[in-house]
């Protein structure tokens, strides 16, 4: 079905295969979830049309039909570490909820996020992909009601391994260590899970 909405660029299901706490940023509480869908379109104009199409209404209105709660955010992706060579994605991903720090502004948490954290990510072995997506609008749906989360959030981190070992290296390197050190900094609350992909419209560059 999703193959038939006009305008629809990428389009990716993933689901949880774990969960990683940190011990030095306090966690975001939200409600357990089921599976995250990622989609994406040249912008707001082009999502809105997609969104109006019969194709996307039908799309939209078998969603009801199986999901008892959703959160729904417009995000603005920053690509900080590519795929090498622009390859396959791969499978496993952590993918990281955000708010900033109370006493910090939109603006000061964006320039450190977007611009030091995320030229940090350079140096840090075993990391195949590091993508930053910052929240434009929230959208909620009548048809669904929102699940339970306790903050408002700021943007979400994603980052690629090739594997549950890869990750662990990389978790326990020093150059990790200090990105994540980085992170207490300026991250309020977070919360990260271990997702899988399960592609359906691979995006396009």
């Amino acid at each position: 079905m999703c193959l038939e909405v006009p305008g629809l660029r990428g389009y990716v299901l993933c689901l949880p295969a774990g969960e990683h706490a940190r011990s030095d940023v306090t966690p975001l509480e939200m409600a357990p979830f089921d599976g995250i869908a990622q989609l994406w379109y040249d912008d707001q104009e082009a999502r809105a049309r997609a969104a109006a199409s019969a194709a996307g209404r039908r799309w939209h209105a078998d969603g009801a039909t199986i999901i008892g709660g959703i959160r729904s955010f417009v995000t603005e992706e920053q690509v900080a570490v590519p795929l090498p060579g622009g390859g396959p994605r791969t499978p496993l991903k952590a993918l990281s909820v955000i708010r900033r720090r109370a006493d910090a502004t939109p603006e000061t948490f964006r320039r450190h996020w977007r611009g030091v954290h995320a030229a940090m990510a350079h140096g840090v072995p075993e990391l195949r992909g590091f993508v930053l997506s910052g929240v434009v609008e929230e959208r909620f749906r009548p048809d669904i009601p929102p699940f339970p989360m306790a903050d408002p959030v700021d943007g979400f981190a994603e980052s690629r391994f090739d594997g549950p070992e890869a990750r662990a290296r990389m978790v326990a390197s020093p150059e990790a260590r200090h990105w994540f050190a980085d992170g207490a900094t300026f991250l309020g609350r977070v919360k990260t899970a271990l997702i899988e992909e399960r592609g359906m419209i691979p995006p396009l560059p």
